[in-house]
């Protein structure tokens, strides 16, 4: 009895101090000994909602440090969200919900960067579930159906982020790029000069203003408008 009372005791010692050196790595930036050290307490306890929590955490960086990187990310995006996977189980508050959806952005966008085929929808369509407010996976979602010839679907969502999120300016851009391709210039003008006036310091939306603008002067001074 006594021998098994000792056992518990020194297990959850090391159990502590495992998740205290994890959450101290993650503080300072350590992200791969972050991992490793939740890593061991989730060796003892799988579903530790704080370890599984931290280790989610700790993928996450590592991908993001490997984005700024500009390297393949795949591998490292797969495992944070497989993390975020398995803390969706253990944890069933809307604490991760965000971070998860963000990740399985981000998953879509390497897997399109490994292979322009990929079918990535569904990642995007449980990305915008879990953050209704994830305007980056709408974005893509548009932008995968409009190359797939469905552009009515995609204007429906470029407009739908717009009205939600003002400040979107890729919603813009993209918008205005579908309306352009097919030579309605009015619309494209209207849009991308709607952008403009929202983000007047944006760089894109500011020249394909003024390219629009351009053309429009051209058909009005040719008499084709």
């Amino acid at each position: 009895m006594f021998v098994a009372v000792l056992f518990a005791t020194v297990f959850c010692a090391c159990n502590g101090n495992d998740m205290n050196r994890g959450d101290e790595a993650l503080r300072i930036g350590d992200y791969k000994r972050a991992a490793k050290n939740f890593s061991k307490v989730l060796d003892k306890d799988p579903a530790n909602r704080d370890a599984r929590y931290g280790l989610a955490i700790a993928y996450y960086a590592i991908a993001e440090d490997k984005e700024r990187l500009r390297v393949s990310t795949l591998a490292f995006w797969e495992r944070t969200v497989r993390e975020f996977k398995i803390l969706s189980v253990v944890d069933t508050s809307e604490k991760s919900k965000p971070m998860y959806s963000t990740s399985l952005f981000y998953l879509a966008r390497a897997m399109l960067a490994e292979n322009a085929q990929a079918k990535v929808l569904p990642l995007l369509d449980q990305s915008i579930k879990l953050d209704p407010e994830n305007y980056f996976s709408y974005n893509l979602k548009a932008l995968i159906l409009a190359g797939q010839g469905n552009t009515e679907e995609a204007k429906k969502i470029y407009a739908y982020i717009v009205t939600r999120e003002p400040k979107f300016a890729s919603a813009y851009v993209n918008l205005g790029n579908l309306y352009w391709n097919v030579h309605d210039y009015e619309s494209a003008w209207d849009i991308w000069s709607m952008g403009h006036e929202a983000l007047p310091q944006d760089a894109v939306l500011a020249k394909w203003t003024r390219v629009a603008e351009d053309s429009l002067k051209a058909m009005v001074y040719s008499g084709k408008l």
